[in-house]
């Protein structure tokens, strides 16, 4: 082993823009060097890659994404470059469908060097949204493959405590399953909402052509089929139906826009606002809002809300990122049932002021566990160890 360890990380396919902050403070650690292989994003997977150059150790990978049996499957043509590229210690993503992550798994375990994978911990797959029964067997298959494969590493580095406790039940044991709580950098998040607090919340509502008394549920993010924006758009309907002060505010833009403006129908109780990229013009919005809504899979938007002391409001479902961990019902969120239940959550909301400052709270104390240095120091620690276990392994070998 060298005498500060190479590290090659193979993860995403890509620098995703909202994982630049964390491979920057991760390469600034002098004790590791740490090498991030990268490529172009996946077509149509909707992640916006960060442009290079970066300010950390990285290496450019020319993907190729090829189509089997229905599903994209990626050849990233790295396997020379790390096997034989001194490094000491390997990081991948936890997906079948990066197939030089399996060449190299093996390969370093053969090399005795430890291999730790890095992803949700959970089986979530959509084929059992749209495949049916079919895409229900195709999961389980998936499952068992890559249950099999984490058996094979050396650690994991899950992105949250859910997928912790779901990896040691596969059989890793848990002292090597590392929690990150996985985030992003929320400083000038934080510092934006701090900003908000000295505008006057009922001008900027003004601005807005929301209503001074009205509750308004905000939605912020890519508009999507999977976000379900249409239930927001539904469910404010029907309770302003109901005689309720509520309004919906929709930021954001993307393939469903058009069907969601139809459903609409030119309401003016529904704002959209098109997509809004700068932290101040977003936490201006937050600022004239009462609640964060997102009915369909939430995910880095959970933290960027309570970043701004926004409470969370989704629908229960299997689909969600892991980032749902961090929404606690009833503490600074509501994860409601389906259907009549949604449409009672944010009725019971919009009529509850309490409950609305209470979450709001919560919200904000909840931002406080979402560091990124965190993150950095657990996944690094995590790293360390695993380090630490293999040259232990090797002093026995040659003790024996």
């Amino acid at each position: 082993m060298t005498a500060v360890p190479r590290i090659a990380i193979l993860h995403q396919g890509c620098v995703p823009n909202y994982r630049e902050a964390f491979f920057k403070r991760l390469g600034a650690i002098g004790a590791r060097d740490y090498v991030v292989f990268y490529g172009d994003p996946e077509p149509g997977s909707g992640v916006v890659a960060a442009p290079p150059p970066y300010a950390f150790a990285s290496v450019f990978v020319r993907n190729r994404f090829i189509r089997v049996l229905g599903r994209r499957v990626v050849y990233q043509p790295v396997f020379r470059r790390i096997a034989f590229g001194g490094f000491d210690a390997l990081v991948v993503g936890h997906e079948l469908k990066y197939v030089a992550n399996l060449a190299l798994l093996l390969w370093f375990r053969l090399l005795g060097k430890p291999v730790l994978f890095w992803g949700f911990g959970t089986g979530q797959d959509f084929w059992d949204e749209k495949r049916g029964r079919l895409g229900k067997a195709f999961t389980r298959l998936v499952n068992t493959a890559k249950n099999a494969l984490m058996r094979l590493a050396s650690g994991y580095l899950a992105y949250t405590e859910s997928g912790a406790a779901a990896v040691a039940r596969a059989g890793m044991p848990r002292e090597r399953v590392a929690v990150l709580n996985n985030t992003i950098d929320l400083g000038e998040e934080i510092a934006g909402h701090a900003r908000a607090q000295r505008l006057d919340r009922e001008a900027l509502r003004r601005g807005l052509g929301v209503a001074p008394d009205a509750v308004v549920f905000t939605f912020v993010g890519r508009l999507l089929a999977g976000k379900r924006v249409e239930e927001l758009i539904g469910a404010v309907r029907a309770l302003r139906g109901d005689g309720a002060e509520i309004e919906a505010v929709i930021v954001g833009d993307g393939p469903e826009r058009a069907a969601l403006e139809a459903e609409a129908g030119g309401e003016g109780w529904c704002h959209f606002l098109g997509a809004v990229h700068d932290v101040d013009g977003v936490a201006a919005i937050y600022r004239a809002s009462d609640a964060l809504v997102i009915p369909g899979y939430v995910g880095l938007a959970v933290n960027r809300g309570f970043a701004h002391g926004m409470p969370v409001i989704t629908i229960a479902s299997d689909l969600h990122s892991p980032e749902i961990d961090y929404v606690e019902d009833g503490r600074n969120g509501l994860i409601l049932p389906p259907g009549d239940g949604f449409r009672d959550g944010l009725r019971r909301f919009a009529a509850d002021r309490d409950l609305r400052a209470r979450l709001s709270a919560g919200a904000l104390a909840t931002r406080n566990k979402l560091d990124l240095g965190r993150m950095v120091d657990a996944f690094d620690g995590a790293v360390a160890a695993s380090l630490a276990r293999a040259g232990k392994a090797v002093l026995s070998a040659r003790s024996a």
